[in-house]
């Protein structure tokens, strides 16, 4: 019974259906929405809590874990230079997607600039203070300030890590993460050994603790979404459709480019890199789960498209840990939806910087789902000073549907990589991923 809940709560059409009903409840029933508004705000608070211990383990254990794994030697160089090139295209690919088709609309139309200020306003400043503001985005000075004359390289340098870990500077804990692990990758002995396997037992509890909150996601959901139009009505997710749609165009992009690149290695035609992966795309849009994928990946990549095996089964799961290119896509858009709802202007250098954070941003998710994957957004708003605590509950509301979309260019950009990084099988033989011989060879 429970493992058929735990299923319900998690399927992608049963949010869906709560994201509907949760909008019919808030018109229907503003009164009772209205007081189930707090528990988003608890429910943020919570992922929040999670977010700093879950980098200190997470990225500490995957650098030492790669730095230290003889086997993958003659990958490392390609690891090192593949994994960061391609996540920053796909940043400036994101780019490039806002400034054809703006995320936050166009910002000249008063009634969908109303409908997110309204929102915004409210979030940010509270219901009294809200009644007394014009419900349109007018450009905040002091984030305006702050962001061109903030130094940028103060962002990365984390000259105490624990006054970052008591700020919730999560920029720089991803800083001291990279040094720390690749540091403790050279270490001998048995003490380096026990202080991962502990580390890898905390992360193991924040891994659970996620798991537990994703199950609370629809109930969060409902409360979240029809406080959200009990105060303001359906305009504000409504004026998010130009965000959704970047997105998603964006995803679509990205997948026709993977699939390129899948059917140049493989030398097969493009349509067959899709049949052949049919499998793989189709788990990542039920499941939504990018680690449920990594078996049935590895098994066409290596049955179906004649991948070494070996090479598959380091490079992908490697790749689809910490390459997070579904979630670069997404904190750059969504960063620049932010700037743009607040009508702040950025420069060629801001940009720069927000590819930058982005891909550290991306790195750090590592593992990350759900709503934790969204509030991990903050990493790279807050290099920025960009307030972005009123838009999470709006990106939570529209997450399942762009979720499908990001766990699918996660997932089927990584088979990409892997492609370019993985040999092909020449041994008929071998074309299998139970063929004992594969790893040797």
């Amino acid at each position: 019974m429970m493992q058929f809940i735990t299923k319900l709560l998690s399927n992608p059409l049963f949010i869906l259906a709560t994201l509907g009903a949760s909008i019919l409840f808030g018109v229907k029933f503003p009164d009772i929405s209205r007081s189930l508004d707090p528990i988003g705000g608890y429910y943020i608070s919570f992922l929040k809590m999670i977010v700093l211990p879950y980098l200190l383990t997470t990225i500490t254990i995957g650098i030492a874990s790669v730095a230290a794994d003889p086997k993958g030697a003659r990958y490392t160089w390609r690891i090192v230079v593949i994994y960061p090139l391609s996540m920053i295209l796909v940043a400036a690919l994101s780019v490039g997607a806002c400034f054809l088709l703006p995320p936050a609309g166009n910002t000249s139309d008063g009634e969908a600039m109303a409908a997110l200020g309204a929102i915004v306003n409210k979030e940010s400043h509270g219901d009294e203070s809200a009644n007394r503001l014009e419900v349109t985005l007018s450009k905040p000075k002091a984030v305006e300030t702050q962001i061109a004359t903030y130094p940028i390289i103060d962002r990365f340098v984390p000259s105490n890590v624990f006054e970052s870990l008591t700020q919730g500077d999560s920029l720089k804990v991803v800083i001291f993460c990279i040094i720390f692990g690749a540091a403790l990758a050279r270490q001998e002995g048995a003490g380096s050994f026990s202080l991962l396997a502990n580390m890898k037992i905390v992360q193991s509890a924040c891994i659970e603790v996620i798991r537990w909150l994703n199950l609370l996601l629809p109930i969060t959901l409902f409360a979240m979404v029809s406080g959200q139009v009990s105060k303001v009505g359906a305009g504000p997710l409504l004026s998010l459709a130009p965000f959704v749609t970047v997105q998603v165009l964006t995803a679509c992009v990205l997948i026709l480019i993977s699939a390129l690149i899948i059917a140049r290695s493989a030398r097969v035609s493009p349509i067959d890199a899709f049949v052949k992966l049919r499998e793989t795309i189709i788990l990542a849009v039920t499941t939504r789960s990018s680690f449920a994928c990594i078996p049935v990946a590895a098994r066409e990549l290596v049955e179906k498209l004649h991948f070494n095996r070996f090479g598959t089964e380091l490079v992908l799961p490697l790749g689809t840990t910490i390459c997070r290119i579904g979630h670069v896509q997404y904190f750059v858009i969504g960063t620049i939806f932010v700037s743009q709802m607040y009508g702040v202007d950025l420069t060629l250098a801001h940009y720069a910087l927000i590819i930058i954070t982005s891909v550290a941003a991306g790195f750090a998710s590592s593992g990350a789902s759900g709503a934790l994957g969204v509030v991990m957004i903050s990493i790279v708003t807050d290099a920025l000073h960009l307030p972005v605590e009123a838009a999470i509950a709006l990106f939570i509301a529209v997450d399942p549907i762009i979720d499908v979309f990001r766990t699918t260019v996660l997932v089927y950009g990584n088979c990409a990589l892997t492609a370019i990084m993985t040999p092909l099988e020449k041994d008929p033989a071998l074309w299998t991923s139970e063929a004992p011989e594969a790893r040797a060879a």
